[in-house]
């Protein structure tokens, strides 16, 4: 290829990694994308000149601060201009046109959703379907994507890809419910405990002064924190040795079943508690399908065992240097989207790799 066309791939990474730090800030924040249609700083909303909103260098030239209130804009911009740039010109420099124009939009869409999960723990459905949406129609016009030459044959193999991955991730989902679906405190002495911010959208308890809030351990309508006292009072009602199960919005005990607005105080002392842990969220679920759709079954069944062994090697060295626990929620849509990376760029060089260590 041309110097001219890698030119052209690095300016529609410049420009693309803009529009996805756009996407970033606002899909998670409910913002509309094209209102306002210009940029604007996130501390004071003023909107920003041309000038000051040219990908990498503007951020680098004002050194990471607003031009018109000069407080910082986060170096999240920086880095996804950069990562996309970066991994455009990766993905020009190993696959062949036309295959290369499905890959950048996955590029895209595992960018923006990555990042909007490291920092929500979410992954919004405007970029999974859209993803999904974008897979099947690059299958449909461009075959060599799944390395056939009929589009009805390659629109199969996406939609076999979209299938196969949702459908593992959603069983591993469930199972990891059954088995990993919650985890327990245990002091060896009681603890004080209470209930803050009852009447908000994310009540907490505090359990000796640790927060566990609302919005980390309610995923499905069936979660309930458990905690076992052995002294509370409840709205000036003292009990003793009283089961407390809290719902999303109410307290049930064999003595209440109060609406969570309606308390206005809990305090006390337990030695129990059992809080619900989502083993993955469908919003993994609806990534892979995403990533399916472009990769074909085969790339999936490459990617999850890929992000498996990521996410674990990350979880592992993060507990060793850090000492958590392994109750921390680590999203694992990064690691997917690094899974998928992995194959669209190296994959078939790892498989090789991996043949000749096997002997196969």
């Amino acid at each position: 290829m041309s110097l001219a066309y890698y030119a052209c791939i690095a300016l529609a990474g410049l420009l693309l990694g803009s529009f996805a730090g756009c996407c970033i800030y606002r899909l998670p924040r409910e913002i509309s994308l094209w209102k306002p249609a210009r940029s604007f700083c996130p501390q004071c909303g003023a909107q920003l000149r041309a000038v000051d909103n040219i990908p990498v260098m503007s951020w680098l030239i004002l050194r990471g601060r607003c031009a018109q209130c000069g407080r910082p804009i986060s170096v999240r911009y920086l880095i996804v201009e950069s990562l996309t740039l970066a991994l455009f010109l990766a993905a020009a420099t190993r696959i062949g046109w036309p295959a290369v124009l499905a890959d950048l939009a996955l590029v895209m869409v595992l960018v923006i959703a990555t990042f909007v999960d490291l920092e929500f723990l979410l992954i919004p459905d405007e970029v999974t379907f859209f993803g999904i949406g974008l897979g099947l129609i690059f299958s449909f016009f461009i075959p060599l994507l799944h390395h056939v030459s009929s589009g009805l044959v390659s629109l199969g193999l996406s939609l076999a890809g979209c299938l196969a991955g949702a459908s593992i991730l959603y069983l591993v989902s469930e199972g990891g419910k059954l088995l990993f679906g919650r985890y327990k405190i245990l002091p060896p002495t009681p603890i004080r405990f209470s209930l803050e911010d009852s009447a908000t959208e994310n009540p907490r308890i505090l359990l000796d002064g640790e927060p566990y809030e609302w919005t980390t351990h309610f995923f499905r309508s069936r979660d309930q924190i458990l905690v076992r006292a052995t002294e509370v009072t409840i709205n000036g009602e003292k009990c003793q040795n009283l089961d407390l199960r809290f719902f999303h919005d109410r307290l049930k005990t064999v003595r209440h079943d109060l609406p969570l607005t309606e308390i206005s105080e809990l305090f006390g002392r337990s030695d129990h508690a059992e809080f619900p842990r989502e083993a993955m969220g469908l919003g993994d679920v609806k990534l892979i399908a995403a990533i399916g759709t472009f990769v074909g079954w085969q790339g999936v069944l490459f990617t999850i065992p890929a992000a498996a062994f990521l996410g674990c090697a990350f979880g592992l060295i993060a507990i060793l240097l850090r000492h958590k626990s392994l109750s921390v929620r680590v999203p694992f849509g990064p690691f997917l989207s690094a899974g998928a990376l992995l194959w669209i760029l190296c994959g078939q060089e790892l498989l090789g790799v991996y043949e000749r260590i096997m002997g196969l």
